[in-house]
């Protein structure tokens, strides 16, 4: 007879051992710390028992009190995500000086960009350097990024545009959607790479299809300028501006108003016009606010 498969993987010293949620449940109960983790994520995530996010975390804060370090790092990955109230930057700080020095990946990244933005300790590019490229050997995407920022920037580093853009690009290729976006400026610009348009419209999409406002923005300013290699594309520039204000961004709403006036893309409209000015004017741009204005006192 052959046993369902069962919902955990817990290492051991004899290897990985599948358990099921009442064996969670029962290594919990005996103050097991890997046991207390993976129950408050199962809590916490609403996996193979009704989801309470109350319980999960007071399961993770017993097993960080015990030296868990994956829970220390789960702690401090929701609290930088504003999810997690119960903890505050020192401390968030300290679990990841715990859980880097014992080698896992996420507390190395969260741990070198608080060296990177001083965080509860001193500015340290050069920590937060050696930090990210230790996180990033063990395949850590986001790690990636961070380093290429510094290589780009020459913090910590020799600056290097070549190597910050192959490690986008290798963070990007890994589904990074930051580092896609970054690549698709890389293209666009022509940092450490030879401008491509057609190749950052490509990585731009590819971070737009996860949801990344910015790029779907930056896709918008794109198909407008036109470039030998890139022609001018008003109805992709259109639809992409408007993807990018239905996420928030107030200059994409700016830049969709200035379309309906002058019928570039889609058909005018002053009253649609008005309409993206009025909430990209709320979302604190300034240039709408004075276009409103002008639109306004014309009626008058």
């Amino acid at each position: 007879m052959t046993d369902k498969k069962k919902g955990f993987v817990l290492e051991t010293d004899e290897g990985n051992v599948d358990v099921d949620i009442d064996g969670i449940k029962q290594l919990a109960e005996e103050g097991n710390i890997d046991g207390l983790y993976a129950l408050g994520m199962a809590y916490l995530f609403g996996w193979e028992i009704e989801q309470n996010t109350e319980k999960g975390y007071e399961l993770l804060e017993k097993a960080a009190n015990g030296e868990q370090f994956e829970a220390m790092t789960l702690l401090v990955r929701m609290f930088f995500s504003g999810d997690y109230d119960n903890m505050d930057s020192e401390k968030a700080v300290e679990y990841s000086k715990k859980a880097a020095a014992a080698g896992v990946s996420d507390a190395q990244l969260f741990l070198g960009i608080a060296y990177m933005d001083g965080v509860e300790v001193e500015q340290d590019y050069k920590k937060a350097a050696e930090l990210f490229r230790s996180s990033a050997n063990q395949g850590n995407s986001e790690a990636r990024n961070s380093l290429a920022y510094l290589y780009q920037q020459g913090l910590g580093v020799e600056l290097d545009t070549s190597k910050a853009f192959k490690l986008y690009k290798n963070a990007a290729s890994a589904g990074n959607v930051n580092a896609q976006y970054q690549t698709g400026t890389c293209y666009e610009i022509g940092i450490g790479a030879e401008v491509n348009r057609i190749k950052a419209a490509e990585w731009y999409k590819k971070a737009a299809e996860q949801g990344d406002a910015f790029s779907m923005d930056r896709l918008g300013i794109l198909y407008y300028n036109s470039s030998s290699d890139l022609p001018q594309d008003p109805k992709a520039s259109f639809e992409w501006f408007m993807k990018a204000a239905l996420e928030g961004l107030p200059e994409s709403m700016y830049c969709l108003a200035c379309y309906y006036l002058d019928g570039f893309g889609t058909e005018k409209s002053e009253d649609e016009a008005k309409k993206w000015l009025n909430l990209a004017k709320e979302g604190g741009s300034t240039r709408a606010g004075e276009l409103l204005d002008s639109l306004n006192n014309k009626t008058d």
